[in-house]
Formats: structure tokens, C-alpha cells, sequence
């Protein structure tokens, strides 16, 4: 479509705000900051980065009805840049769009004001100008829109890189903490915060191999919503047949409070994602060894909880911590096996044992379970502690018959 070139007074008005767009720059950013709440929250520097990207569109406008001629390439490049540095700055593309349509808004409502006061303004406006109006800033939109997007996907590919070079130095012992430190920082990560990882069981995901990342995307915001944190601050990854999601901690939890609260997390999420059949919860681990750790600890607690017939979708590694710290020892597994291997000579001794340790040591109810008299239950203990070597009435030397109890049903 052919560029209008205004003339008389509408020329004369359009060189004013050419050399001086000031009073279009304010009004369009106070209108744009009143229709969006985004605009309100910019740092400083991104505030005046968005004047100036007012300055430049209307300066845009203004050379194109003075000269007749379409922004120069170079001009374009200058104007595409600006829909780029939006994404590095937080603002959406719904949020870039509205702003520039508002801020045409404005420019054009300056324009009916100036026509309001001139009859031969109004007919330029009406019969040549606005024809072209549509035109100019739907290409402009248009434009700022594609860079926006092209920039985008552009930093999306490059956070996947930086993450899965992140999973390698997790995964790839010993942890480089410096390297480690500093690819967290480039995705945004703050690696001064300790994490802890769950570890799901999945259902398959219906869908082709190449949409496979876009569901694993949905899925993840719907973590990220039910854990109240932000998309940019979790970090996945498949490991060993498990979706892994490295929770981020609060600073200065203890591992106890963590724990409980990941626990909390956990089952929510697997009563509410379809896709999640069991998850195991590791412990809070800071840095690269730290995050790989907790990544074990939480894919043992899922492979331990897989046996249990218990019905449960969750399982802590907190639960089982004890017992594996004591698989680690064989001075320590070898010892705890003997106790055991004493009382499987009396098979009646090893199941009261385990009845009694299952009831908290309630006596009553262990002789109902066992549908024994209580002098009975009474003779068993003793012979119990005459075979082990130990009182039950010593809370240390019952948790190693715990442990041991524990360990031997792993075993089975």
C-alpha cells in the first residue's frame, strides 16, 4: 500500500512532535502503565528502556508520514531489538503487544486532538492517513512480535544446554562446585540453596516421542504451582527410568522441617497429577554432591517402597535412613544379622519379636495379634532378651532389633 506524505497543518504538527515527542512519549507510557500492571513493577532501567522504545516506534511513524517511505532496514533491526531484549527483561508477549497497541492508541488519539481544532486536518486523517494507519502498526506488531519469539525459543534452547550440562557435572563425580555455581547462575539458579529430590514413578505418557518434552513442560508448571515456586526455579531431569524434580528448599530449614514439608508436598502432588504413581522424597542436599546424593536417596526410597504392600504412594528416605546407613557398615550389617540369626533357631521368638516391635511394645495388643495368653508373651520376651544379650526395657537395644527386624524383611 502506498505511504500517505501528510501536508499543511497535519505536516506541520507531525515535524513538532518529530523534533520533540516528549508529550506523546509520557501520555503513551502512562497509558500503557494504567492498562498493565507489568509496566508498573520494571526496574528503573527497564522503565527507561521502554520510554525510549516509545520514543523510537512513534519516531518510526513520524519520518514515515513526513518522507512517504517505509522504516529502513537498519530502523527495523533497531525496532525488532527491542521485542528481543522484552524477554531477557521479564516482560511477556501478551504484555509487549498491549503496550505497543496502546501506545498507538495514544499516538493516533494526539493526532484526533489536533483534528478536533482543524477541519482540513480531520479530512487527511479520515481520507488519507488512517487508511494506512492499520496497515503500518499491524506490520509493526507483527514484527516486534517475531523477534520476541525468535529471541524466546532462542534462550530456551540455550537454558536446556545450560541444564543438561548442569545434570552431567550432578551426575559426574567428584562435583566441580565452581563450574557448578556457575552454570546455575547463567539459568538462574541459586546454588547457595540447598534442594531435595522426588523421584516419580510415572504413568506412560499418551502422546508421539516428539511431544514428549511439551508434556513434561505441562507437568512441571503444575508443580511448580502446587509448590508455589516459580518454573525458572525447578530443574527435571530422567534418570534411571524416574521423572526427578529438584525442589528448592527455604533458607536456613532445618533437615527435619524440609523433610516433613517435601513429604507433605509429595503426596499432594500424587493425589492430583494423573501422571504420578509413586514418588520417592530424598533429603536436602546442597551443591552438585549434595543434589546427586538426594537423587539416590529419594530413587532407593521408591525402589524400597515398590515391595511394600502397605498401599502407600510416598516414601521418605528418612524413613529408611537408618537401615541403609547400616547396608553401608559391614562390621555394623554383619552384627545386626547376628542378633537375628539367634532368634530364627525359634521361629515363635523372631515373630513375637517383630509383633512387639510392630504394636510400639504395647503387650496387650501384641498378645491379641499373636492369640496368646499374656504370661505367655511375657515367657517370650524374656527368652528374647536371655538369646539377644539385651534388656527390651533399653530403648538403644531395641532399635537394633529394629533395624535388624527391618533389614531382615528387606532381605526376604
Amino acid at each position: 500500500m502506498k505511504i500517505p506524505k501528510v501536508t499543511g497543518k497535519l505536516r506541520e504538527v507531525t515535524a513538532e512532535y518529530a523534533r520533540d515527542p516528549s508529550m506523546i512519549v509520557e501520555r503513551s507510557y502512562r497509558a500503557i502503565s494504567q492498562s498493565d500492571g507489568t509496566y508498573n513493577n520494571l526496574s528503573s532501567s527497564t522503565k527507561s528502556d521502554v520510554m525510549e522504545s516509545i520514543r523510537l516506534s512513534a519516531a518510526l511513524w513520524f519520518n514515515s508520514m513526513l518522507t512517504g517511505q517505509s522504516p529502513s532496514d537498519e530502523d527495523m533491526e533497531i525496532f525488532r531489538n527491542l521485542g528481543r531484549r522484552r524477554v531477557h527483561q521479564g516482560v511477556d508477549l501478551a504484555s509487549l503487544l498491549r503496550a505497543y497497541r496502546v501506545g498507538s492508541k495514544e499516538l493516533w488519539n494526539a493526532y484526533l486532538e489536533l483534528a478536533s481544532k482543524h477541519q482540513g486536518v480531520q479530512n487527511e486523517l479520515l481520507f488519507t492517513v488512517s487508511p494506512y494507519l492499520l496497515d503500518h502498526f499491524d506490520e509493526m506488531a507483527q514484527s516486534i512480535a517475531i523477534a520476541y519469539m525468535e529471541e524466546q525459543h532462542g534462550q530456551s534452547r540455550w537454558k536446556d544446554a545450560l541444564r543438561y550440562e548442569l545434570c552431567n557435572l550432578i551426575f559426574s563425580p567428584p562435583g566441580d562446585i565452581d563450574e557448578f555455581n556457575r552454570v546455575s547462575e547463567a539459568i538462574g539458579i541459586d546454588p547457595t540453596i540447598a534442594r531435595v529430590a522426588l523421584a516419580f514413578d510415572t504413568n506412560a505418557i499418551d502422546t508421539m516421542p516428539s511431544r514428549m518434552e511439551a508434556e513434561l513442560d505441562r507437568v512441571q508448571l503444575v508443580v511448580t504451582r502446587m509448590a508455589k515456586i516459580s518454573g525458572s526455579d525447578l530443574v527435571r531431569v530422567m534418570y534411571r527410568g524416574r521423572l526427578i524434580f529438584w525442589m528448592p528448599c527455604i533458607r536456613g530449614d532445618s533437615l527435619l522441617a524440609s523433610d516433613r514439608r517435601m513429604g507433605e508436598l509429595a503426596a499432594r502432588l500424587v493425589e492430583t497429577v494423573p501422571e504420578f504413581k509413586q514418588v520417592g522424597v530424598g533429603m536436602m542436599g546442597l551443591g552438585p554432591s549434595g543434589w546427586s546424593g538426594s537423587v539416590d536417596e529419594a530413587v532407593k526410597a521408591l525402589e524400597v517402597g515398590e515391595r511394600d504392600e502397605s498401599g502407600n504412594r510416598v516414601y521418605r528416605y528418612s524413613d529408611i535412613a537408618l537401615n541403609e546407613g547400616a547396608r553401608r557398615s559391614d562390621n555394623v550389617l554383619r552384627y545386626l544379622e547376628s542378633l537375628i540369626e539367634r532368634l530364627s533357631h525359634e521361629p515363635d521368638l523372631l515373630r513375637t519379636l517383630e509383633c512387639y516391635l510392630d504394636q510400639f511394645q504395647k503387650r496387650k495388643q501384641t498378645a491379641d495379634i499373636l492369640g496368646i495368653h499374656p504370661n505367655t508373651l511375657n515367657y517370650r520376651l524374656e527368652r528374647i532378651q536371655e538369646v539377644t544379650g539385651g534388656t527390651i526395657q533399653d530403648p538403644a537395644w531395641l532399635a537394633k532389633l529394629h533395624v535388624a527386624i527391618r533389614l531382615r524383611k528387606g532381605s526376604l
